[in-house]
């Protein structure tokens, strides 16, 4: 067989294989706290077991906070996905400090008997945390430099599949029965949780400037609370909600952007 149609034949063979086994949807990534753990999740937009090539995400906090990062941790399956780790020491700029982590795949995830389900999370690192601060997930200014490029990046079988940040803010203490996704967003996003104990529940929504922009009070709830909110009108920048069940009161930020 002539080399140069052999080649060709190959080339055609492997861009074939790209298009089916290995063209894949998104894959989105969300940051949690967990008792003093920070808990980074993907969540793949379809069903997948192939090699979970390369990952970039940047984790920024407040420099004036009490707050600082371990090491990263990769129990079980997270670390038969994909290799994460820091890349280089935490970094200052302006009112933040900004910690940027790499990640690299190599093998099949099939190869150790993991694969993904669609719309699943799947903890992919574990960091601690030391003192008090709430952690972000960011695309900004900073990491959208060219000499940073630290933007969050996801690729399968070396093909870029970068999705969303669905939820970017990992407050001190995070109430887990409550839902809002994306956090950050465009303004449109989704606040769910449960109520067990039936009785009065109230959603209540402020700006900064402490001026309320939703409210709604929902009498002897007892089960599922969702609503799809939408301030887009209200304008970038932080927001409260703040959810009254019966004599507890929580409080959860969110940033529109």
């Amino acid at each position: 067989m002539n080399r140069a149609f052999r080649n060709t034949t190959i080339a055609l063979g492997l861009a074939a294989l790209s298009s089916t086994g290995f063209s894949q949807s998104a894959v989105d990534i969300g940051l949690y706290q967990n008792n003093g753990v920070l808990e980074v999740k993907v969540r793949p937009e379809a069903d997948f077991s192939g090699i979970f090539s390369s990952l970039v995400f940047t984790i920024r906090w407040e420099a004036s906070s009490t707050a600082d990062l371990g090491a990263v941790g990769q129990d079980g399956p997270a670390g038969q996905m994909i290799s994460v780790d820091r890349s280089g020491g935490v970094r200052e700029e302006g009112p933040f400090k900004y910690a940027v982590y790499a990640g690299f795949g190599m093998n099949p995830m099939s190869s150790n008997g993991v694969s993904w389900q669609a719309g699943h999370e799947y903890t992919i690192a574990t960091i601690p945390v030391t003192g008090k601060g709430e952690f972000e997930l960011v695309n900004d200014a900073y990491t959208g430099e060219r000499a940073n490029n630290a933007n969050f990046y996801s690729a399968l079988g070396g093909s870029d599949r970068t999705g969303i940040i669905y939820k970017g803010l990992a407050a001190a203490e995070e109430d887990g029965s409550i839902l809002v996704q994306p956090n950050p967003s465009n303004g449109r996003f989704i606040v769910g949780f449960t109520n067990e104990t039936k009785g009065d529940v109230t959603v209540d929504m402020v700006n900064s400037l402490g001026q309320s922009v939703f409210n709604e009070t929902v009498r002897d709830m007892e089960g599922s609370f969702r609503k799809e909110m939408d301030l887009t009108t209200q304008g970038a920048g932080a927001y409260y909600l703040k959810i009254k069940r019966g004599a507890n009161t929580t409080t959860h930020k969110i940033i529109v952007r």
